[in-house]
Order: structure tokens, then sequence, then C-alpha cells
């Protein structure tokens, strides 16, 4: 064998095992340019969530549709901080991408708490409805004039319904009395204070413990959520008030969409929108195999009548709405249309 046929083996067999390589990572085999543009999307949520799969299958359709010379490098699970963190980067410029839900938002941009008033969407057919219309170019608007970020996509965290040691919710009644941790913004404490409940603002990393040691009753969230962070193991009922359904935006800093060629922003747009319609049934299948799970393993899972709740509730809007004048009443009334 010549030394040219050894070099030509020796090149076969990096390639091969380079290959191997990438295959293995889950990356699509396919050999582009060093990319002109890299954008650091960073987010908060496990590696098994729908929200990370989102992230992974937005990266490869970008990498495909500008043949590499956009990239998107993913760090999951908080890799870069919680979401305080990864907001204040999307300030500064060390994280491009991020997302949450709007509860979290309405704290930099008030206009979106609209999107996260407790009994506000009907079903998941609604909720699409508005996520891929008017209300949320509006709100997409709204948070670039506020915040100097844009939204690309909506996609979904599901429905939030009430986890707790004490009792099952069966009416506006049985919410008297419990510690249900909440995130700490108004759009979240006034309408449990309303139904009687003490709202506790803890660390949600604190929930786990604070249940054990009964610091708190217990929490809110979705089913997969309750599964992932394991808050099934220390809670003795679920029930199913959907009391809040939790849209998922990805957002991008203004400056990092704006450095990026027209045909790239294009591109970088259509990737978000098709990988996150396809999150939302990601969600939504991940949602009811937990929901499936739990019961399963013998959490009692009961559905309450929230015709009650509901009342108390939705009067908890107005404190929330009246100072964003007409631009927030016309969002509400997208709403209730």
């Amino acid at each position: 064998m010549t030394k040219r046929s050894n070099m030509t083996l020796t090149r076969r067999s990096i390639l091969k095992t380079g290959l191997a390589g990438t295959a293995l990572l889950g990356a699509p085999m396919i050999a582009y340019a060093k990319a002109a543009t890299t954008l650091r999307a960073a987010h908060v949520e496990s590696t098994e969530s729908a929200t990370h799969k989102g992230y992974l299958d937005f990266a490869q359709k970008v990498a495909e549709s500008t043949d590499g010379a956009v990239e998107v490098k993913v760090f999951p699970a908080g890799q870069l901080g919680n979401l305080r963190d990864l907001y204040e980067g999307i300030k500064l410029g060390s994280v491009d991408i991020t997302s949450s839900g709007p509860d979290y938002t309405a704290n930099i941009a008030p206009i979106m708490v609209t999107a996260a008033l407790y009994y506000s969407y009907r079903d998941e057919a609604h909720a699409d409805s508005l996520l891929d219309g008017a209300f949320s170019a509006k709100l997409s608007d709204a948070l670039a004039s506020q915040a100097g970020m844009r939204i690309l996509a909506w996609g979904e965290l599901g429905w939030r319904s009430v986890f707790n040691t004490a009792r099952p919710i069966e009416t506006a009644e049985d919410f008297k009395g419990l510690k249900l941790r909440v995130p700490e913004a108004q759009l979240h404490l006034l309408p449990m204070a309303a139904l009687g409940a003490a709202p506790t603002p803890i660390p949600y990393s604190d929930v786990y413990t604070s249940m054990q040691t009964g610091v708190v009753d217990g929490a809110e969230g979705t089913p997969a959520a309750v599964v992932q962070q394991k808050f099934d193991e220390v809670s003795k009922f679920y029930s199913l008030t959907r009391h809040l359904y939790n849209p998922l935006h990805l957002v991008i800093a203004d400056r990092s969409f704006g450095r990026m060629a027209p045909e790239h922003q294009s591109a970088v747009q259509a990737a978000a929108t098709e990988a996150f319609h396809a999150q939302r049934t990601q969600a939504r299948a991940d949602n009811t195999a937990a929901l499936t799970k739990m019961q399963d393993e013998g959490l009692p899972v009961n559905t309450p009548d929230v015709t009650e709740i509901r009342k108390i509730v939705i009067p908890t809007w107005q404190p929330l709405v009246e100072n964003l004048g007409a631009q927030g009443q016309e969002l509400v009334d997208m709403l209730l249309a």
C-alpha cells in the first residue's frame, strides 16, 4: 500500500469517526462553513422538557435554512443562570435568545400581563387562535418598544393546577388557609388571596423541601413540571384547577436580530415559528403522559367544578390591567371575544 493510500485511509477514518461523534450528539450530519452569526439561546427548563426539544429543533432548522451561516448554540437547564439572569443577559448582550411565560415578562413590560390572566383562556384552540393572530402581534410590538426584544414564536408550558399535602380542591372553599407557593407577582398573589389562600412567594427551587417541612402546603404547576421536579413525591393531591394557561414565548434581543442579514432574519423567524408550533404538540403530549404517570403511581387527581372559583378570580383582573390604558383594554377585549 502506498504512502498516499495510507494518507487517504487516515483521512477517511478521521471523517468516519467525526461523523459518528456527531450522530451520537444528535446533531444533523451536515458539514457547514463557519457560521457568520452565532446566537446564544438559553433557557431554564430541563433537558427532558418539550421546551428544550423545541430549542434543538429550532437550532437545527436555522442551520439548515441558512446553510450554516447562522448558528444557534443552546444552553439548557439554567446553565447561564435563572430567568432574571437570562433577561438581564438579553439587555446586556450576553444572551441573544431566551424564553419564559408572559407571567414573567410582565415584570419587564407590564402589558404582557394580559397574556397571563387567570381563567382567561378557554381551551387550547382558543389559546392557539390568540397566539397565532393579532393578539400576539400586538404583544410582540409592545415588548419590542418597551424592552428591546421581540417575540419570535409562541410555544406552550401548559395548564397550571394546584398540588398540595392538605386536601383536594373541590370548591372555592378548599383554598381557604392553604399556604401555596406562587411567584412573587401580583397576577398570582391577587387571585390566590381573593380565594382565601395564603400565597407564599418562596423560590421555585425551594418548593420540594418547603413542602416536606411544612413551610408551604403546596404550589401550582403543569403536570409535566410536577413530574420533572418530582413534586409528586411530596404531594398528596393534584387538583385540575387549570387556573392559568401558560404559553411560552421565545424572545430575541432586538440588537441580535438587527445584526443579521434580512434573509437570515426571515429564516430565523420561520424556523422559530415552525419549531415552537411543534413544541406545543410535544408539550401537550408530555403533560398528558405526566398526568397519567401521577395517577398510575397513586397520586389522587381530581377535577373540581371551577365555576365559583372563576367568579372570585376574574374580578382580580381589574387592578392588573387598569393602568395599561386603551391598549390593555383592547387586548382584554380580544381575550374575551
